[in-house]
């Protein structure tokens, strides 16, 4: 396969600008408050002292930090003044009374500029009512009033942004009664057992945030053209109905740091448990290393109980996860029996086995404390010259609906090939890979959309964009098998790895012996080029737990800090919590 120049321009210039994400003068870090209190005998887990944040202020100004608004960074995408060095954009959801007493007079000391988001459904209310927030029922003193409210909207240090009407909480969202944030949840009715369509998601939000602007305009004499997402979840349909509304601004809580060329998704830190500046500190910084990734992969046969509304199964699961802790789990949303496939989730491909994905990703996360990642096989991206079951995008499509996950893992050896045929066909380069940065990579994979002609790649990167309509902040891996790793060059990894968030080595057909001669004579370039935190390690699970520690305990010989095993034998506990050291989020193996 021959690149055109463009192509190949179009390339080189993406991965120049992947390295400088957040160094040059597009790049800034965004910081999500909330509550502010006097004491710390008032904390929750979402607010911070006054102490705290006036130490936090005056760190900014020592360390030449530079609070910006809004009107600094359309200013600087429309390239009418540039953002200046270590740009930062302060920001307070929900609307306590805090901001006023206790904000407000700070930021006109020290000359900030802030974001502050309301909801209407709370600041609505008379001042003696009482008001839905969360689980409870608090006073409506809790927010501003409307009097504090007009005399921050006429301060210029104030941008007034929607934090919905009334969408920050849970919706009814399975039969199972889970309850899912109303901003990517799709309503379930359990009279008629029922979803609401698509269409039906986009009107109750789209005429939400309507309405929340609509108040504040009749109030304040503004309207919102910035929107704060509740609990930082969205999805490109809420995208568009805030835009339709006048607000292409937008606020998430994805933990990365923010660039102006993606205004519609800002990315931001969230202190919480009153920070000291040690901790602090950590949140300016914009190079975040990769999470260290110790998993294990499932047989998801194995969570689905004979009666469908059974939980024993799942229950088990949960128990093995708070025993393990580890940082990551996987499994696939399809079940198999004998060659029969069929999906844990809607869909008009395959039949469904039960409805089941939604619950075992938000509950994993939720109750289980473990990142959900979906295994997908070489099934789901196989063309139609080689599988008789035509997979379209519009199934990843549905299945990012139910997937609440932390990150998707593709295991597709031709898709791997030609990405690899494509990395050859480029000049040599020494790209700057940056740091850990899921929305980087969804912008690249989206350059690589529109430029690539190859149909496999083109294949797999709109299924990938299909999935991310729903689940737009995920991480998104890719397998290389074990035999392939001696011929990996060192630019071929950096190629993958623009646009993939970490690879994972798929060594489960190797012995110990093997895996350990292959890491032996393959890592050193990997390691040298300093790729080796982005590469994961996949083997076989041994029935005898002892011969997996060894296993697992050598690997930091050959500088490699991630890994797993397949599969988990939770219904039995095998292996044995002895291996509890090698997957603990909580322990140090290395040690």
């Amino acid at each position: 396969m021959k690149a055109s120049l463009g192509f190949l321009l179009t390339i080189l210039l993406t991965l120049s600008a992947m390295g400088a994400w957040a160094e040059d003068n597009g790049g800034f870090i965004a910081i999500a408050y909330h509550d502010v209190v006097k004491s710390k005998t008032e904390l929750a887990s979402d607010a911070v002292t006054v102490d705290h944040l006036i130490d936090q202020f005056e760190w900014l100004l020592a360390n030449n930090y530079h609070p910006v608004s809004i009107d600094d960074l359309l200013a600087a995408k429309a390239g009418r003044k540039p953002l200046p060095e270590k740009a930062v954009l302060l920001s307070w959801d929900d609307g306590y009374t805090s901001f006023y007493t206790l904000v407000f007079p700070l930021l006109r000391a020290y000359h900030f500029p802030a974001v502050l988001a309301l909801e209407g459904s709370w600041i609505e209310p008379a001042a003696t009512a009482k008001v839905q927030y969360g689980n409870s029922i608090v006073p409506r003193s809790k927010f501003l009033n409307w009097q504090q409210l007009k005399e921050l909207a006429a301060s210029p240090l104030i941008e007034i942004a929607s934090h919905t009407y009334d969408l920050h909480h849970g919706i009814l969202a399975d039969a199972y009664g889970d309850k899912i944030p109303a901003v990517i949840a799709h309503r379930y009715d359990p009279v008629t057992r029922t979803y609401e369509t698509d269409q039906q998601q986009f009107r109750r939000i789209s005429k939400d945030l309507k309405k929340n602007s609509a108040l504040i305009k009749k109030r304040l004499g503004k309207v919102p053209r910035v929107v704060v997402w509740p609990f930082g979840r969205y999805t490109e349909a809420a995208l568009k109905a805030a835009a339709d509304n006048g607000m292409d601004i937008s606020l998430t809580l994805n933990p990365v740091p923010a660039t102006i060329n993606n205004l519609w998704e800002i990315g931001r830190f969230y202190p919480t448990l009153n920070p000291d500046l040690a901790d602090y500190r950590g949140y300016l910084d914009s190079h975040i290393t990769p999470p260290v990734r110790h998993f294990f992969k499932i047989d998801s046969n194995e969570l689905i109980d004979d009666n469908p509304t059974g939980e024993k199964r799942f229950g088990l699961f949960l128990n093995r996860l708070h025993s393990l802790a580890p940082a990551m789990v996987t499994f696939s949303p399809l079940v198999r029996t004998g060659n029969n496939v069929q999906a844990l989730f809607p869909n008009t491909v395959f039949p469904l086995a039960q409805n089941r994905l939604s619950r075992l990703a938000w509950h994993t996360a939720h109750r289980g404390g473990t990142e959900t990642f979906l295994w997908l096989p070489p099934l789901l991206f196989a063309s139609n010259k080689t599988q008789q079951r035509h997979v379209p995008a519009t199934f990843f499509a549905e299945m990012g609906k139910s997937a609440f996950c932390g990150g998707i893992i593709i295991n597709s050896p031709t898709l791997t090939q030609k990405l690899l045929d494509l990395a050859a066909t480029l000049p040599p380069t020494d790209p700057t890979i940056g740091f850990w940065n899921p929305a980087g990579r969804k912008m690249l994979r989206k350059q690589l959309l529109q430029t690539t002609h190859t149909p496999c790649i083109l294949n797999a990167l709109k299924k990938i964009a299909a999935f991310q309509q729903w689940q737009p902040f995920i991480e998104v891996a890719l397998v290389i098998p074990m035999d392939r790793l001696p011929t990996l060059s060192r630019q071929q990894a950096k190629f993958l790895l623009q646009y993939f968030d970490f690879l994972l080595v798929d060594a489960r057909t190797g012995s110990a012996h093997d895996i350990e001669k292959m890491l032996t004579n393959n890592t050193g370039r990997l390691r040298a080029a300093k790729l080796l935190a982005k590469i994961s390690l996949l083997v076989e699970r041994r029935d005898n737990t002892d011969s997996l520690k060894r296993l697992l305990a050598h690997l930091p010989r050959y500088n490699i800090i991630n890994w797993g095993y397949e599969n988990d034998d939770f219904l039995h506990n095998r292996p044995t919590t002895a291996i509890r050291p090698f997957v603990s989020k909580a322990s140090n193996p290395f040690r």
